[in-house]
């Protein structure tokens, strides 16, 4: 028992390792990816400043005979930035998500979703207000209708021929650089004002078991105002060209009767391949060709055995003739023959032992019978 117990305790030692050592390389992997890729980025952004300042230096210094820079592959992209700025692929790390929704009460469960009008802290476009049309979570960010815009230069092969090679879109924010605005009632004037709500924390949490969602209130800190949620719209359902009628598909086309299958063959065929060996139930087609593999396929191994080398043919021409003959017949003079030999063999092993021929066939003492004539015990005369 303590040798199991032992490799046992190996065992799981062994798994534990192998487990650390795989996540310690997926780590270094994403730190090196990540650190590549900020990089990259670094590297975009100096050329794009470097670019510009050059492009300001031959402006001021040359005058009119400043080289265009708005020729060539930079047609039509002069200022714009590289789509490598516009939106990474790395996600942060969790401390770094909570740094970012601090004001909201962390990034579990965030008080923030789309449809929410924030006003931005930082950027050209400060102090302006705005509605939020996606929040990713991933990166914490959200990208505001028509805030924060920006031309990006994009591959000409991804935009397709005709187009701009630059589009004017909006660049995703951090959270932690906007702050939600919603009009709030002032109790002493009776006025409703958009305030600027600079905390937000949870209230009144509730989990659904059943479903796995959760609910909960979103509360200013300090004066136990709720900000309700904004309203979702759902989205209205557009008919197209190609799409089915519903009282097309509803139509019923088919009655199943018990002369036929309950459904088209052809969906038969559709909900279960027609040529699967877990099929019970085949067409005349299918059977014939699958008998037409199985001979093939024993074609195949007699050919392969009728393939043979020089030797193996040697072989099986000896061992036919062998039994051609069949199995060998014991004449009288080759049982005399036979006999001769043993007898030879056994005197030569008795005289090897120093025993005759006579002393070998006489029976031993102890198979000798007690003789017959011994007396019985006398029995004492009764009195």
């Amino acid at each position: 028992m303590q040798k199991i117990l032992k490799r046992v305790a190996t065992a799981e030692r062994v798994v534990a390792k192998r487990k650390a050592g795989r996540d310690r390389q997926a780590w270094n992997k994403e730190r090196f990816s990540e650190r590549d890729e900020v990089k990259y980025q670094r590297a975009q952004l100096a050329e794009d400043y470097g670019r510009a300042k050059q492009a300001i230096k031959d402006d001021w210094n040359l005058g009119a005979n400043a080289p265009n820079v708005n020729i060539g592959e930079r047609s039509g992209v002069h200022g714009a930035i590289s789509e490598a700025r516009y939106q990474t692929s790395m996600n942060l790390k969790d401390y770094q998500k909570e740094a970012r929704c601090a004001w909201l009460g962390g990034a579990k469960n965030l008080n923030l979703v789309e449809g929410d009008r924030v006003v931005l802290l930082e950027g050209p476009d400060k102090g302006q207000i705005g509605k939020i049309t996606n929040l990713q979570k991933e990166k914490m960010e959200v990208i505001v209708e028509g805030l924060n815009k920006s031309n990006v230069r994009m591959p000409i092969a991804l935009l397709g021929e005709g187009k701009p090679p630059a589009i004017n879109i909006e660049l995703p924010i951090p959270i932690s650089a906007v702050r939600l605005v919603h009009p709030i009632r002032d109790p002493k004037t009776n006025e409703t004002k958009d305030v600027i709500i600079n905390q937000l924390r949870h209230s009144n949490f509730m989990l659904d078991k059943v479903t796995g969602m959760s609910q909960w209130d979103r509360v200013v800190p300090g004066l136990n105002v709720t900000i309700p949620w904004p309203e979702r719209q759902e989205k209205e359902a557009v008919d197209h060209k190609i799409d089915t009628l519903r009282i097309d598909v509803e139509e019923r086309t088919f009655v199943p009767t018990l002369l036929r299958p309950p459904m088209p063959e052809v969906v038969l065929d559709e909900l279960r391949n027609k040529y699967s060996r877990f099929r019970t139930r085949h067409e005349p087609e299918y059977i014939a060709a699958r008998e037409a593999a199985e001979q093939a396929e024993k074609d195949r191994v007699y050919l392969m055995d009728s393939m043979r080398t020089p030797l193996q043919e040697l072989h099986r021409a000896t061992r036919d003739s062998k039994k051609k003959k069949g199995k060998p017949r014991l004449t009288a003079e080759m049982l005399e023959q036979i006999g001769r030999v043993i007898a030879k063999n056994r005197e030569r092993t008795l005289n090897a032992a120093g025993v005759s021929d006579i002393a070998a066939t006489a029976p031993s003492a102890s198979s000798i019978p007690p003789e017959s004539s011994a007396e019985a015990p006398t029995q004492p005369p009764s009195s």
